[in-house]
């Protein structure tokens, strides 16, 4: 990690992490006015990249808490008082946020300062967030690419440094798969570590809000934010790297991407290099039959969920948003899905989902792995437009299931993951990320364990350093 004393005078505001900016706060050396000055510079610099929707109004606040002036960015599917909570959807242009969200809130109580809303996948329905409503989110390595979804124009304004940490939702890899595909890290909680109120969401047991950073201690501190709580000591800052035990998931090795499968053999040798304990873990069987129930979950579940999102607001009945989509790929995945799942075929599946969870954790105890590793998406950034199918090996893969084909075990069973970069692909140049996972309800000590690992792996990309970055007199 840079420390704060040597950032200043040579290293931009927008280069700073939460963590560093804290620093200099406390230390007298930055006013947060300045950093609220710097966010809004910088989204006004970086408004080719379309990741932001409405800007926020600087409000007048009392700063203080463990964020104290920190600016985020928030998901456009998250109630924040006073804009639309559109979901990218045309259906929910009228649907102004009378009140903050619980997790924005938390934000707000903590210091920090919601400085945009941002551009999503419509309905949070995909996985390349290019939206017929607001347009596709640019990657901020290469702008001709997607920045990922469902949560990409998220992804895309931390990458950027619009803002140090954002605030997305996470269905089967919306977090982690723009996270890494931006080259940031994103985290998907169990469900129900933070509050899942105030956020349209299509199915409560997979749906939750996650934090984006460009550092593990943006991480942590969002984390603890959110969480409204003091993380458990797990002990493993005081195990030796031997102690803990990481477990490469064999079964999401297959056709990988050549730049994903590289710097994913490096991350292995640098864990390994590093005196962590690593063996191979078999979840094979679980992912398959994960895979088997993660649609009929959501569909179970959506017009129920969104009828209790919309019951409070008096706003448009379920199947006028769902009719009012404009996305070809989300109205097609609406008109095939909707009505296709039964009461008694849900509840089986959800028997299934709750078995899978159990069976998962058995697992890891069995191999007495800690954390379970593989590539967070088997694919780098594919160009926008490519939204029905990209291009994987020489072969065309459809691009929803491809993208999500590794985050989505994590989103069906519903386990705490944590995507870290790992650096650009050789032959690309684009991000890949990593990422860590363990059974529900072990975020704490997953969080730990990937502190302990992050500083011998991570390659953490200041925005001054992107290719597409731009230089600026101070």
């Amino acid at each position: 990690m840079i420390e704060p004393d040597a950032l200043a005078p040579e290293v931009s505001l927008t280069d700073l992490t939460a963590t560093e900016a804290l620093s200099l706060m406390d230390g007298e050396r930055l006013d947060p006015e300045v950093l609220w000055r710097e966010a809004e510079s910088r989204a006004d610099e970086s408004s080719e990249f379309n990741a932001l929707t409405f800007r926020l109004a600087r409000e007048a606040s009392d700063i203080r808490g463990p964020l104290r002036g920190i600016p985020v960015v928030v998901k456009g599917n998250i109630d924040v008082r006073g804009v639309p909570t559109t979901a990218g959807t045309p259906g929910l242009i009228e649907n102004i946020a009378t009140s903050d969200a619980p997790v924005v809130r938390r934000l707000r109580d903590a210091g920090a300062r919601p400085v945009a809303v941002t551009v999503m996948h419509e309905l949070a329905l995909g996985a390349t967030s290019n939206n017929a409503m607001d347009g596709a989110p640019r990657n901020p390595w290469n702008p001709s690419m997607i920045s990922g979804g469902s949560s990409g124009g998220t992804a895309a304004a931390v990458a950027l440094g619009i803002a140090p940490i954002g605030i997305g939702t996470d269905t089967g890899g919306s977090v982690r798969v723009p996270a890494a595909l931006c080259g940031i890290y994103g985290f998907r909680p169990t469900i129900g570590r933070y509050p899942g109120t105030g956020i349209f969401s299509l199915s409560p047991t997979r749906d939750t809000a996650g934090p984006m950073a460009r550092s593990i201690d943006d991480i942590l501190l969002a984390d603890r934010v959110l969480a409204s709580r003091r993380r458990r000591n797990t002990r493993s800052a005081d195990a030796s790297p031997s102690d803990i035990v990481v477990g490469v998931s064999t079964s999401h090795l297959a056709d990988l991407d050549p730049d994903v499968g590289e710097r994913f053999e490096r991350t292995v040798e640098l864990i390994v290099g590093a005196g962590f304990r690593v063996i191979d873990v078999n979840v094979g069987e679980i992912v398959t039959a994960a895979s088997e129930i993660a649609v009929d979950i959501v569909w179970g579940e959506a017009e129920t969920s969104l009828s209790d999102y919309l019951s409070s607001r008096s706003g448009p009945q379920p199947r006028a948003v769902f009719s009012s989509v404009t996305s070809p790929d989300v109205k097609a995945l609406l008109d095939a899905s909707l009505g296709s799942v039964s009461a008694e075929h849900y509840e089986k599946v959800v028997r299934t989902f709750m078995r899978l969870r159990e069976n998962f954790g058995r697992a890891m105890d069995d191999a007495a792995a800690d954390v379970v590793l593989f590539p967070t998406t088997p694919v780098v950034a594919p160009p926008i437009g490519d939204d029905d199918t990209l291009v994987l090996n020489g072969r065309a893969q459809p691009t929803f299931a491809t993208i999500i084909r590794h985050s989505d075990l994590g989103g069906t069973i519903g386990l705490p993951g944590i995507s870290v970069p790992v650096g650009p692909g050789s032959r690309s140049g684009l991000p890949v990320g990593a990422e860590f996972t363990a059974p529900s309800g072990a975020d704490d000590k997953l969080l730990d364990i990937v502190s302990r690992i992050a500083p011998v792996i991570a390659v953490e990309t200041r925005p001054s350093a992107l290719p597409t970055a731009v230089s600026r007199p101070r």
